[in-house]
Formats: C-alpha cells, sequence, structure tokens
C-alpha cells in the first residue's frame, strides 16, 4: 500500500506545461472565463459535448466540456487542480498531444462517435486552435496522397466539385485544399485531359 501511495504521489509530481480537464456546465461558475484569462495561459474550451452516448448502455452522457490549458513551463498536478478546483472541473490530467486533445474536442478521429464543429471550440488569451491542428510535413503529404487518390477513384473533373465535396463532406480537408490549390486544380486539370483524351481514342 506504501509503495502504490508513493507511486500515485509521484505521478502527480510530474510536471507538464499541457494539462486537459473535463466540467459540466451546471457546476461551472459564470465567470469561468474571467477566471481562467486572469491565469494569461492560453486555453480551449470544446464545444458542449451534449450529443455524447455511453458505448455500454447507449444512453446519453452527461453534457460536458472538454478544456485545455497550454503554460509557458511546466506545471504541477497540484498548480492545476488550484485552477480546476476554482471552476468546479474534474481533476486535471496531463495532456501529451495539444493537437489531439483539439481534435477529441470536435471527435475528428473518431466518426463512430458524435461530431462537433471545430468552429464552435472557445479559445482565449491567445490559444490559436488552427495553429493547434497544423500537420507535420509527412501528415500533410499523407492527406494529399489521400485527396488524390479520392479524385481518381470517383473520376473528378471538376475542382468546383471537389471543393463543394470538402466543404460539405471533408471538412478536415479544407486547411490542405485551401494551401495547395495548384497542385490539386493540377490533379484535376490532368484527369479531364485524361478523360477528353480517352473519348477521343474510343472515335478513332
Amino acid at each position: 500500500m506504501k509503495k502504490d501511495s508513493k507511486t500515485k504521489q509521484r505521478v502527480k509530481d510530474e510536471r507538464t506545461r499541457t494539462w486537459a480537464f473535463v466540467a459540466y456546465p451546471e457546476s461551472m461558475p459564470e465567470n469561468w472565463r474571467a477566471v481562467l484569462d486572469e491565469l494569461c495561459v492560453p486555453w480551449a474550451c470544446s464545444p458542449l459535448h451534449d450529443k455524447d452516448v455511453n458505448e455500454t448502455t447507449g444512453e446519453l452522457k452527461k453534457a460536458h466540456y472538454h478544456f485545455v490549458l497550454s503554460f509557458e513551463g511546466p506545471k504541477s498536478y497540484e498548480q492545476v487542480k488550484a485552477i480546476t478546483d476554482k471552476l468546479k472541473a474534474t481533476i486535471p490530467q496531463k495532456c501529451m498531444s495539444i493537437r489531439g486533445a483539439v481534435r477529441y474536442m470536435a471527435h475528428l478521429d473518431n466518426p463512430e462517435k458524435a461530431q462537433y464543429s471545430i468552429s464552435n471550440i472557445v479559445t482565449g488569451m491567445g490559444f490559436d486552435v488552427e495553429d493547434a491542428l497544423k500537420l507535420s510535413v509527412t501528415e500533410e503529404e499523407d492527406v494529399l496522397d489521400e485527396m488524390c487518390a479520392f479524385i481518381e477513384d470517383n473520376w473528378i473533373v471538376e475542382f468546383c466539385d471537389f471543393n463543394s465535396y470538402v466543404r460539405k463532406e471533408r471538412k478536415e480537408w479544407r486547411t490542405i485544399l485551401r494551401h495547395n490549390c495548384f497542385f490539386i486544380s493540377q490533379i484535376i486539370k490532368s484527369q479531364r485531359h485524361k478523360e477528353i483524351k480517352a473519348r477521343q481514342q474510343e472515335q478513332i
């Protein structure tokens, strides 16, 4: 028992820059934004998760918010818990990835779960959602490959059609599309020329 107690204490004493926690709207103080802003620490709050379902029972989970705090330097569990206590929130958890935490706020990587809009994420003290969601070079290349494969598999020959699809069905592609418009438009243009050439060959 003593060993377990020491282990738990050591875990709590470990410091990190980024912490996450959950809070319930009926418990949070009305001035919760002011409480966070007074810390002068970048923070983000998810849209209200009011459509999450318990996978075991199929019942709706209690509506809640997911929060992330991003400090300039490492903070201890006790330091952050003093903050979550003021917000009447759950105990803080070490956050291994800001990007992962922000993506989870909208369930971007969990299509089986209720989906929430990134645009409804609330931030303060300079927290940049777009910056938090930036992909690594390798990840961006993988997404571009996926986009090209979709264009080829579905024989997309007009940029406007692909853009419309991305806006409506694959919103996670929007930023990459807008940053790579010329490349994608050339792929689509080449596809269109390939189709025209194939039709001309059929007529010979």
